[in-house]
């Protein structure tokens, strides 16, 4: 007992704003040779812990042989996943001297059930025994994925306890809820268990784990000053001077992370996406400290060196513009510059890298497909037949001939530009009838819209702007630049200036 109060202390302390989840899961694993249910349905936004909590009450609490972890995106039939788990359970690794193969072969799910029962025979007078002295625990991570693998694997999994007679719990981690898992002959309802979004103060103590092992001491700068005439002897005389430093507190941290929430947590909830950029920002953060411009405990000022680099930070998230390694080795060369190359030190954020050069590489339709999103994000749906119609342009006539114009063609009307207010969500459906009025030829039957739709999504290129839920009317924003979309239309030789409302 004391030995568990001491894991569940240790995992609250690894993983704030989990306290609730870590101690139902706890209770319910019990001793390792105790009964458990048979099956548990985690479930969460992504990036909110699942797979980091389970896996370390996991590692701390049982015996690496207890428990397979599975991810079924790596593992997507189900005689992979079968057959990974015996690995794991049997604490076998393919490898030269095994000639690459499994400790066996289970290709259906009659034959893991049997294996299960049976236990796998490793040596002559060696037979390992799954679930009959202590639990054995199979962990599915992104289970989602078994709804494509046949109508059966499921109702099996969730039952396997039951069916094979042994101790076994099925563990299934997904983003989305259980409802979505049901099938025609119906399932075993699980366990559930929540992992909900993140509150602010919980958010702010998982970014403060970003800096319990980083150096609280930074050196500072040596102060340059004195004549020309005299710089061999200043310079002699700064390299015998010992160096200074000084102490950064928690609560300089704390303030680092309060404005890396404040800033990006409206764009952005993806946890992981909000260490990304701390742990990118940080030095730039405390270079004006370095470089003796700014005390540690001055806050506006520190705020207001960071504040360039901080906005253009919010236009790379997601897109991975530029990777981790390239920001470390250009925040190096920062160091080592000047305070007064304010250009030079911008230069490498400022531009716009792959995108302004058109080296984004995306397939020739999909690209077509990003031009049409943007073109339904940024112009009126009553211009579409205007910009995009095959038969011409219809007008409509007034009484005494010529065209009627709108407010905004008439101009002096006082409403914005439509590329000043930002992306409109557009339905799926105009956004691909414009896909198929600017693509000069017939699209093949071999290219699948849906799926590049899916690759833009994945890419954030496309965000959904509506509940997920809702599968009979997806809407989407377009989440790219002008100039990166001029780009992408040059590519392919697309005019894009010709189609865009009110952008000249």
């Amino acid at each position: 007992m004391a030995q568990t109060t001491t894991i569940q202390q240790d995992l609250q302390c690894q993983f704030p704003g989990r306290s609730k989840q870590i101690s139902s899961l706890l209770g319910l694993m019990g001793k390792p040779n105790d009964r458990v249910i048979p099956s548990i349905f985690i479930y969460g936004h992504p990036s909110s812990g699942k797979t980091s909590v389970v896996r370390a009450i996991l590692d701390k609490s049982l015996n690496r042989s207890q428990w397979a972890f599975i991810n079924c995106v790596e593992c997507h039939t189900p005689r992979m996943i079968f057959e990974h788990a015996l690995n794991q359970w049997c604490h076998w690794i393919p490898s030269v001297e095994n000639q690459f193969t499994g400790v066996c072969r289970v290709d259906n799910v009659h034959q893991f059930v049997k294996t299960i029962q049976e236990g796998v025979v490793i040596q002559e007078n060696k037979v390992v025994q799954f679930g009959s002295d202590e639990t054995h625990y199979l962990v599915l991570d992104r289970a989602e994925r078994l709804r494509d693998m046949g109508p059966t694997l499921l109702p099996v999994l969730l039952r396997l306890s039951e069916m094979t007679g042994r101790n076994i719990c099925v563990i299934l981690l997904s983003t989305i809820v259980f409802e979505k898992f049901k099938v025609k002959g119906g399932a075993y309802e699980p366990l559930y268990i929540r992992f909900s979004e993140y509150s602010k103060e919980d958010t702010l103590q998982i970014l403060q784990l970003l800096f319990v092992s980083t150096e609280r001491r930074i050196e500072l700068r040596k102060e340059d000053d004195g004549d020309d005439d005299d710089q061999g002897e200043d310079d002699d005389a700064r390299n015998d001077e010992e160096p200074e430093f000084v102490e950064l507190d928690d609560d300089f941290f704390t303030g680092f992370c309060e404005v890396i929430y404040t800033i990006f947590n409206h764009n952005c909830k993806d946890i992981n996406e909000l260490k990304y950029i701390a742990a990118l920002l940080f030095p730039l953060y405390i270079k004006p400290i370095r470089d003796r411009q700014v005390q540690i405990h001055e806050k506006a000022k520190l705020l207001k060196h960071a504040q360039p680099y901080f906005a253009q930070a919010t236009d790379k998230l997601y897109l991975r513009e530029i990777s981790s390694v390239e920001w470390s080795r250009e925040t190096s060369r920062l160091e080592a510059l000047d305070e007064t190359d304010s250009d030079v030190n911008m230069a490498f954020l400022t531009r716009n890298l792959a995108r302004e050069k058109g080296e984004f590489d995306l397939p020739y339709y999909t690209k077509f497909l990003l031009l049409a999103s943007y073109l339904a994000s940024y112009n009126p749906a009553r211009y579409d037949v205007r910009y995009f119609s095959k038969s011409g342009e219809a007008r409509t006539r007034k009484k005494g001939g010529g065209t009627r114009k709108s407010k905004a063609d008439q101009g002096g009307g006082g409403k914005m530009r439509p590329q000043l207010l930002g992306p409109k969500a557009f339905p799926v459906e105009r956004m691909l009838a414009i896909f198929y009025s600017i693509i000069d030829d017939t699209l093949e039957d071999s290219i699948d819209v849906q799926t590049q739709i899916t690759s833009l999504t994945t890419l954030r290129l496309l965000v959904r702007a509506n509940n997920m839920d809702r599968l009979d009317g997806a809407k989407f924003k377009c989440n790219v630049s002008f100039e990166f979309i001029r780009a992408v239309a040059k590519s392919v030789r697309f005019e894009i200036d010709k189609y865009l409302y009110d952008f000249n």
